[in-house]
């Protein structure tokens, strides 16, 4: 199982900070490496021990999860089908197809392994995290020293706020905990791994969103109400990184800010100065959402078509998780996927009960607050939208699932051709479906010029184009 893992860890390490020249638009070109990374997954499922795994996961899913996957899948195949822009809704039933193999992939290596996967893991999203701070210092310092105007959209934070920066930091922030508890460190090794969380929290305070907020006092709030025993620890840990990132954002709001040669924050990147625009958009967002529910019951629009049928705000997406689910793949399988969530947030918040008895554990209440964090989030900023969120939330809950797989025999797989066909079948199906549409949406943008709404994503950056 190390070789599906080592392409996760390498996109985790370096996702948050690089992206391939493959696409002229930076969301496009991040939307192609999470379709290179979740392919590769779909091909290594063709090796035989690795798809031996992969059922045994399946199987161990529970009958309930495995029925609401396949009606969610199924249910939005078939919406997809029936929709005004078939590719573009077979490309996101494909995505999320292979978002699931990627997930039991990653809960079998967490399973199977002795402490390899989870250290690989937790190394990588920690050097992710340290490569995203240290972008940000010499992205901003060489600006700094020479009196230059840096702009805080660009180059680093160019989705900070919504998009990449802040919905990845949703599900990274509470990490920090289980990054120590899981690599075998010294003194020096945890004081390294805490300042680089400090200031990836610091970096929070300068231009996180508020929804990650939000998203972080519900964790407490799962922590403080089923983490019975043993939560000091954690509190103590996660106090400790967030008091440390604010006087880091303390000091340089005061000391460097205001300097001549400095760049002040902009109220719309500032959560202190942000307005109420956005939760006034977000107001309207929902009630469209909810109107195409009513137009569209069964149907819906169409999987990432929810930009298609709104324009009153520039948004191609409801920011809201199960408002889009509900209006792009209809009630009975939106319901489903929102049915999925709460199977996982219920399953997320009894590890997090469980987890009380070993003292020491500090691994699985970070991972469920973590998911807690980011799953809040998405209620708010709609992040399962997008590539990062997707691949986090997919690898975390595989992650906490595998730790739970632990304690359970596997079953015999030998016995079950059929749903070993089926499964690897899906994902190399799904596989060819989103290569093929991406290189064809590809080959199309290339020559177009930029549209005038270029923020605007939902599958691809420009969620209201489908002449492909």
């Amino acid at each position: 199982m190390l070789g599906p893992l080592a392409v996760v860890c390498v996109y985790l390490m370096l996702s948050p900070v690089w992206y391939p020249k493959l696409a002229p638009r930076m969301y496009d070109n991040a939307r192609l490496l999470e379709l290179a990374l979740v392919v590769s997954a779909a091909l290594f499922s063709m090796a035989p021990s690795i798809s031996a795994q992969l059922v045994s996961g399946w199987t161990m899913l529970g009958s309930a999860a495995r029925r609401l996957m396949v009606v969610f899948l199924g249910g939005g195949a078939l919406v997809a089908a029936l929709s005004p822009a078939p590719q573009i809704g077979a490309l996101q039933v494909g995505l999320f197809t292979l978002l699931a193999i990627l997930f039991l992939l990653t809960a079998a290596a967490v399973r199977t392994d002795t402490g390899t996967a989870e250290r690989l893991l937790a190394a990588a999203i920690f050097a992710g995290a340290a490569l995203t701070v240290l972008k940000f210092c010499t992205s901003f310092i060489p600006h700094f020293i020479d009196g230059r105007l840096f702009s805080w959209v660009s180059p680093f934070l160019d989705f900070a706020n919504v998009r990449f920066f802040g919905q990845y930091q949703a599900y990274v922030l509470l990490l920090f905990p289980a990054v120590a508890g899981v690599v075998s460190l010294n003194r020096a090794g945890r004081a390294s791994v805490y300042a680089v969380g400090a200031s990836f929290w610091s970096l929070q305070f300068m231009v996180g969103t508020r929804a990650v907020w939000i998203g972080f006092g519900a964790s407490i709030i799962a922590i403080l109400l089923f983490m019975r025993s043993a939560r000091l620890p954690w509190l103590r840990a996660q106090a400790v990184l967030v008091l440390s990132g604010g006087a880091i954002y303390l000091l340089f709001s005061s000391l460097v800010l205001p300097q001549p040669n400095a760049t002040p924050i902009p109220p719309k990147n500032s959560v202190l100065e942000r307005n109420l625009e956005s939760v006034n958009e977000r107001k309207i967002m929902a009630l469209a959402a909810l109107e195409l529910v009513r137009a569209h019951p069964f149907a819906g629009v169409g999987p990432a078509q929810f930009g298609f049928h709104y324009r009153s705000t520039i948004a191609a997406h409801p920011h809201n998780t199960p408002l889009q689910l509900w209006s792009e793949y209809g009630l009975i399988a939106g319901s489903a996927g929102v049915a999925l969530g709460v199977v996982l947030a219920a399953f997320i918040l009894r590890r997090i009960a469980d987890s009380s008895r070993a003292r020491a554990d500090l691994v699985t209440p970070s991972l469920g607050a973590a998911l807690v964090m980011g799953l809040t989030d998405s209620l708010l900023s709609g992040n399962l939208t997008m590539p990062h969120s997707q691949v986090l939330c997919a690898v975390l809950a595989g992650w906490i699932v595998g730790r739970a797989w632990r304690e359970r025999l596997a079953p015999e797989v030998a016995r079950l051709p059929t749903v070993r066909l089926s499964l690897v079948g899906c994902a190399l199906l799904s596989a060819s479906v989103t290569g093929l549409l991406a290189l064809e949406y590809l080959d199309v943008i290339r020559e177009m010029p930029s549209p005038r709404e270029i923020r605007v994503p939902n599958f691809w950056q420009y969620g209201r184009f489908d002449a492909w």
